[in-house]
């Protein structure tokens, strides 16, 4: 006891620069000792992304639906490739235990085991890892879309397709160097036709959708360019970030591999974590500050193999005349939930929590389905303590719904229109939640809520969905009530592991459209989409 009242009057006497510093110090010791907790054991090599378009995402949900990995962390996107190789070496040793493989089994071994062969051998011995490797061409696709009318495009990583005709051609190549450092680049062409380039007026765009470079030593990855996030265990939105809007020019700290910490703490379970920091350049009108900075946070644990968790913490803050900040200035802005309007400490905060819950194999005790993910976000806007003014998002996944091998169907719901200020979320006079026109977090918006059900199933080839949207915006706020009713189908054929077609359709019907009474319209929207990966 007096040794701690004697350190506490050496801190006090200490100038206020030391105070500073010393916080630096700490800020720095735990930072180091929390990302090397596991420094001398071995970690796979500097890897890429998987896109999150990507069917993986999807089908890894239904390996732990099935029990055949259980130390994924789904609601942390994207994935590197050689996260994916681990959980496919994982899937295919449960599946070889089998007497009777099921159908997703064979998916895995005819399918993934092919695209992802390199990093499944590098997951099962790091000496076959090779050191350095150019991929010039990884995958290519070409699209087109046809939109009748206004049509609602979200989750597209704010491509701004428009009415009329568009198409796109892609490619992505990809590089390693020396096992620490990893390259990837993914231009694309695209085609506006009848709308033309929203921004410049040109029918033809050529844009670097995605590019970024890695480092990589001991489990702790840099990552440095452009590239999309989503965080959260939502399937149709998340409440803090999602691909809705344009990939973020970002600096990346994270785990690429869920680790266990030491000590007692090794009891949360398998730890991840990312930390962002991004300055958006897009265009801001009014009152909205130029070029303001994005400080992101997420953290996913999984005490048990059935069980997920998050937390998720944004900050916009930063801009013209803001820009003068110290240390503590950022602690402050960053970690303090008091408004601060005119300052150079203002800012615009969300919080986020969630769980993801997993069932496997409970065929045996339910008629309805094989497997079962129920799953929840909560968020709350900055003010307050605890902070208030919360959104949700809650959903659910029935996986071989009445004995349907590789069915699922899905449904999920999402609330953004709290009681007491339902235009809260996103929204700021100075720092609204969106880049290049588009919300980074649910589509929907403030004041809304979004209900969305999808039935889908794969067979050896063929693949299909069938879904349904309904999205309500201004119900609390307006005198009309937007009602926007998406009815959606897609149907895909596989030739190979390497390659697929897509095809689908979209007819929305909008009443109240802008929350004008009686003012209603139909949209459609057509898409097909061809894909290879070499």
């Amino acid at each position: 006891m007096r040794i701690k009242k004697k350190m506490k009057r050496i801190y006090l006497s200490m100038p206020d620069k030391w105070k500073k510093d010393l916080m630096k110090i700490a800020i720095i010791i735990f930072a180091i000792t929390f990302t090397h907790s596991q420094l001398f054991l071995a970690h796979a090599a500097s890897s890429t992304n998987v896109s999150l378009d990507n069917d993986l995402y999807r089908d890894m949900e239904f390996w732990a639906a099935e029990g055949l990995i259980e130390s994924q962390l789904l609601s942390i996107k994207p994935l590197t490739k050689s996260e994916a190789g681990k959980q496919i070496a994982a899937a295919l040793d449960k599946c070889s235990a089998m007497e009777t493989p099921s159908a997703t089994c064979r998916n895995i071994r005819e399918r993934y085991a092919k695209l992802f062969a390199p990093e499944i051998a590098e997951a099962r011995n790091t000496e076959t890892t090779a050191n350095t490797f150019l991929k010039p061409l990884e995958s290519a696709s070409v699209s087109y879309r046809y939109l009748d009318g206004a049509f609602s495009i979200y989750n597209n990583e704010g491509i701004p397709y428009g009415d009329g005709h568009n198409a796109a051609i892609q490619f992505e190549s990809n590089a390693r160097l020396w096992k620490v450092l990893s390259f990837s680049i993914q231009p694309q062409l695209a085609y506006y036709g009848d709308a033309g380039n929203k921004n410049e007026g040109s029918e033809f765009d050529m844009r670097l959708q995605k590019g970024y470079a890695k480092l990589t030593a001991c489990n702790l990855e840099l990552e440095v360019g452009r590239d999309s996030l989503w965080w959260g265990p939502g399937y149709h939105g998340a409440l803090l970030m999602s691909n809705n809007a344009q990939p973020f020019d970002l600096i990346k700290l994270s785990n690429p591999e869920p680790v266990l910490l030491p000590w007692i703490f090794s009891r949360l379970g398998l730890v991840q974590f990312n930390l962002i920091f991004s300055q958006l350049n897009d265009e801001r009108t009014g009152s909205e500050l130029a070029n303001p900075f994005l400080y992101g946070l997420r953290l996913g644990i999984k005490p048990h193999p059935y069980l997920e968790l998050g937390a998720t913490h944004l900050v916009l803050f930063g801009g013209p005349e803001r820009r003068d900040l110290s240390f503590e200035d950022i602690l402050k802005t960053l970690y303090s939930n008091t408004n601060r309007n005119g300052q150079k400490t203002d800012s615009n905060q969300e919080v986020a929590v969630d769980f993801a819950l997993t069932f496997p194999n409970i065929g045996n005790y339910i008629f309805l389905a094989d497997g079962l993910k129920i799953y929840c976000e909560i968020g709350a806007e900055d003010t307050g303590f605890l902070p208030d003014r919360r959104a949700y998002i809650g959903g659910f996944a029935l996986y071989k719904p009445f004995a349907l091998e590789r069915a699922v169907l899905r449904g999920e719901y999402a609330n953004l229109s709290p009681n007491s200020v339902p235009d809260a979320w996103y929204d700021h006079p100075f720092y609204p939640m969106r880049y290049e026109e588009n919300l980074f977090g649910h589509h929907a918006g403030n004041d809304s809520e979004d209900f969305f059900v999808e039935w889908s199933q794969d067979f050896e080839k063929l693949f299909y969905k069938l879904g349904f949207d309904r999205e309500r915006n201004g119900f609390q706020t307006k005198t009309s009530t937007e009602a926007r009713n998406q009815y959606s189908g897609e149907i895909g054929y596989r030739f190979n592991a390497n390659s697929k077609v897509t095809l689908r359709y979209v007819y929305e019907r909008i009443n109240n459209f802008g929350n004008a009474a009686n003012d209603s319209e139909s949209n459609q929207f057509v898409g097909i989409d061809a894909m290879i990966y070499f």
